[in-house]
């Protein structure tokens, strides 16, 4: 394979810069569970780190190039470290939402969720056994394209299901009268569609120099956005109240 082009080494770069940031909100956050002893940060800071997953394979296939002359992992590889965390991510999730929320209906919403969950691990690995192809395509060492439509509306469902509920408990959050709270509920109000509307353009929009910065700030942004909905450390908190 050819030399990366520029574009793909900006593509590389800003992935990586988001893979970055997101490890060390989700590590912040889980950090953050061993000191308060509360379970559900646990559960929010490996969802975080979890449903980032879609840009941790062409971020380390990235790093390969550059010591591969330019080839990255193969497709497969890509796939695998990209989608197998990923329904983890919900689920843990969805562990944290209904512990917050309707913790009356959690078994019948993590049992629905684990049936989805199962599904698409049974469509997900069919498709690498009969031909990775039918799941993607590789355009570069840093980009692939999707190719299955069952496999793109599994990942609707996902981010449907995460902005929705999301949006629920940031609002939720509002409603508390702690100021503290009304703060991270405003942040995570806008984390959560960011994270989607962001993660659904960067996959579906044709990669150019202009959509690529605008699509990488928004996530970018939306880490920042969930870090201080569940930390907001001082800086933020002054921020925010002036």
């Amino acid at each position: 394979m050819a030399p990366l082009k520029p574009l793909d080494i900006a593509n590389g770069i800003l992935g990586l810069v988001f893979v970055i940031i997101t490890m060390i909100v989700g590590f912040s956050i889980i950090m953050k569970y061993v000191k308060n002893k509360n379970i559900n940060l646990f559960y929010v800071g490996l969802a975080w780190i979890f449903i980032c997953s879609g840009w941790y394979g062409t971020s380390t296939s990235f790093i390969v190039s550059f010591f591969n002359g330019g080839e990255g992992l193969p497709l497969q590889a890509i796939l695998l470290i990209n989608f197998i965390p990923l329904p983890i991510g919900l689920l843990s999730w969805m562990t944290a939402f209904t512990n917050f929320l309707y913790k009356e209906r959690q078994k019948l919403v993590l049992i629905s969720i684990s049936v989805f969950v199962l599904v698409f691990y049974i469509l997900f690995f069919s498709f690498m056994i009969i031909d990775v192809n039918l799941i993607a395509t590789k355009l570069s060492a840093v980009d692939t394209q999707s190719e299955n439509f069952l496999m793109t509306f599994c990942l609707l469902v996902f981010i449907i299901l995460l902005i929705i509920t999301g949006v629920m408990f940031a609002l939720k959050t509002i409603q508390l009268e702690d100021p503290e709270m009304k703060i991270k509920g405003r942040l995570l109000l806008i984390a959560f569609p960011s994270f989607c509307i962001g993660g659904l353009l960067d996959a579906a929009m044709p990669t150019t120099a202009v959509s690529l910065i605008i699509f990488r700030i928004i996530l970018i942004s939306s880490a920042i956005e969930f870090y201080g909905g569940f930390i907001l450390p001082d800086w933020m908190k002054k921020l925010f109240k002036k």
